[in-house]
């Protein structure tokens, strides 16, 4: 019999995309899975989607928000499956055999825990990839939840954090740390949305600084984000100017020869002294204009 799938996807008032990042799961070639839907208090139409009727998906609601990993931990312990899958509730599947991909690595090597992902960003409903991650670093593959997948028993007592950058990085390291192996499927299996709206509503960047990005990221055994300058520009797009400074100094304590790389230097001049007016827009600009030209699909062989 077919290993029991859990495709489990947390959801904070995207009603609106939520049907489609569903549909997507639902047209996996593979038979056997489930689809647990946490509702992380969602004050829009979300609990009122038709799609909930569908046999496969099951609905459950927080009353309280908790936040995109604790969401994502809460849909694990409703699950049923072997095989647990990650997917946010505004990106989509790309591929109807993603999910058999998945499941062939896990039955062919017992040892193997965690199966990464290829994925690339695109902008609102235009699905031209704008922005690509593909590489070898399975912590830096880790940025975002969707698309990840675990094999249940090696999760354990392993958790996602609701920490920026880190979210699922934490679940990954811990995984391997209790000495599980991991692949990584070579194509994009996840087309990851960005909201051009986001980065440019004045109270978003306004929200309450909880934890450095890098320090985080340094925790749980991730060095490439201290050679990543352009976060700086979304810390400060995100937070106060207060974070992006402590940011910088971080840059230089836990890797010292930040203070003689002139990219950062340029990153932190941007970040400290553009105006957010100006800044917010930036990221959006490049996605639809250089990121779209440069940036082609990895299609499934």
């Amino acid at each position: 019999m077919q290993n029991l799938v859990s495709i489990c996807v947390a959801s904070h008032n995207q009603g609106h995309l939520l049907t489609d990042a569903l549909i997507s799961a639902l047209k996996q070639d593979y038979e056997n899975i489930e689809v647990i839907v946490l509702d992380d208090a969602s004050t829009d139409n979300t609990k009122d989607l038709a799609i909930f009727s569908t046999p496969k998906v099951k609905y459950f609601r927080s009353e309280e928000p908790s936040g995109t990993g604790h969401a994502f931990n809460k849909a694990i312990s409703y699950s049923k499956g072997e095989i647990i899958y990650l997917l946010c509730s505004d990106d989509l599947i790309l591929d109807s055999r993603v999910i058999s991909d998945v499941v062939k690595i896990f039955e062919e090597d017992k040892t193997v825990g965690h199966v990464s992902r290829f994925y690339h960003q695109f902008v609102g409903n235009d699905k031209r990839p704008c922005r690509a991650w593909r590489g070898k670093n399975i912590l830096e593959l880790a940025n975002n939840p969707s698309g990840m997948a675990f094999r249940r028993e090696a999760i354990g007592h392993c958790k996602l954090e609701n920490k920026m950058f880190t979210e699922v990085s934490a679940l990954v390291s811990c995984v391997l740390k209790n000495g599980w192996g991991y692949k990584i499927l070579e194509y994009d299996t996840i087309g990851v949305r960005v909201h051009n709206s986001i980065s440019q509503n004045k109270s978003y960047y306004l929200k309450r600084w909880v934890s450095s990005p890098i320090e985080n990221w340094k925790k749980v055994g991730g060095y490439s984000l201290l050679q990543d300058y352009t976060s700086l520009i979304q810390i400060k797009n995100n937070f106060k100017l207060s974070a992006v400074i402590k940011e910088c100094y971080n840059f230089v304590k836990y890797r010292p020869i930040n203070i003689i790389i002139p990219g950062f230097w340029f990153f932190a001049f941007v970040a400290i002294f553009t105006p957010r007016c100006i800044l917010r827009k930036l990221p959006h600009l490049y996605r639809i204009t250089i990121g779209r030209w440069t940036t082609k699909e990895v299609k499934r062989p």
